[in-house]
């Protein structure tokens, strides 16, 4: 399972990422989980393995179906969840700093190539969309990039793979710059700190008031934003957050359902045993059973 940790600042902790090699793989199976909000300096450059994924940012939405590819920028705020839920679904994800490519501060590389794209904010998710000879090369990289990971001493060949890969994205996006969506800077800067402070207090005691004034507005412009950019209430998120939160508990230790609720921010067991139920369909012991027989399975 592929667990979200964040640093101090709410940033994601990329998992697998080294300062002496700045690159990973992450190969996660979003069947039944959900990546809840998240950000971080590091590139994505991904595909669907198997069924669809959803990738959504502020505003957006993009359906990521099997065979294609994304590419989402530094510092996008987005989350991921199943495309069609009750299916499986696996993303193959190559996760890399841009140092990785840059070589050092200020270097060509990083103002001549990295720089346009990175510090573009028209340019947020990129879908990589079979059928076109750049698209189709760049999905076969990335495929190749996998399979070298199962090989030793690969450093180099998969630096040049990706600086290949990068100069092919890079011509589709001047062909195709046109298309994306203006960045609303300020309403999102909004919406990151709301939802920072969200992830970084979900435990504790959290009314619509604090949220606002984590972004510096009122409570009316804070229920606001939220419900335009993702569909629902601060108060809502912070439920769905919390619930997200309780399952990966459930799936991995053995602290009782009570214990779970109250580090998860909910009083009331019985309220939380609920709204589990509601938002999942079975009861949190439920989903603990079904879940230690699945991992006993894979054994």
């Amino acid at each position: 399972m592929y667990l979200f940790e964040t640093d101090e600042n709410r940033v994601e902790r990329i998992e697998g990422m080294t300062v002496e090699y700045p690159y990973c793989l992450h190969e996660r199976d979003l069947t039944d989980f959900v990546i809840p909000w998240h950000w971080h300096e590091e590139l994505e450059l991904g595909y669907i393995q198997e069924g669809v994924s959803k990738i959504i940012t502020i505003g957006a939405e993009y359906m990521v179906h099997q065979g294609d590819g994304f590419f989402i920028n530094s510092n996008v705020m987005n989350m991921k969840r199943n495309g069609t839920p009750g299916s499986r679904t696996l993303e193959i994800n190559h996760i890399f700093h841009p140092v990785f490519l840059s070589g050092h501060f200020k270097s060509r590389f990083e103002t001549k190539y990295l720089n346009p794209v990175i510090q573009n904010h028209r340019i947020e998710v990129y879908m990589i969309r079979r059928g076109c000879s750049s698209s189709n090369r760049i999905l076969d990289n990335l495929r190749q990039l996998k399979e070298l990971q199962n090989s030793p001493d690969t450093e180099f060949q998969t630096r040049g793979i990706l600086s290949e890969t990068w100069l092919l994205l890079l011509n589709e996006f001047r062909e195709h710059q046109s298309e994306h969506l203006q960045s609303e800077v300020e309403q999102k800067d909004r919406l990151r700190s709301m939802i920072a402070y969200i992830h970084g207090h979900y435990a504790d005691k959290i009314t619509l008031s604090k949220i606002a004034k984590a972004a510096g507005v009122s409570e009316r412009e804070a229920s606001r934003c939220f419900k335009k950019n993702i569909g629902q209430s601060p108060v809502e998120y912070l439920i769905a957050f919390r619930l997200n939160e309780a399952k990966k508990l459930l799936g991995r230790n053995d602290h009782s359902i009570t214990e779970i609720s109250l580090r998860c921010g909910f009083s009331d067991s019985a309220y939380f045993g609920k709204v589990f139920r509601a938002a999942f369909g079975v009861t949190p012991g439920a989903y603990r059973t079904y879940k230690q027989t699945d991992v006993m399975h894979c054994k």
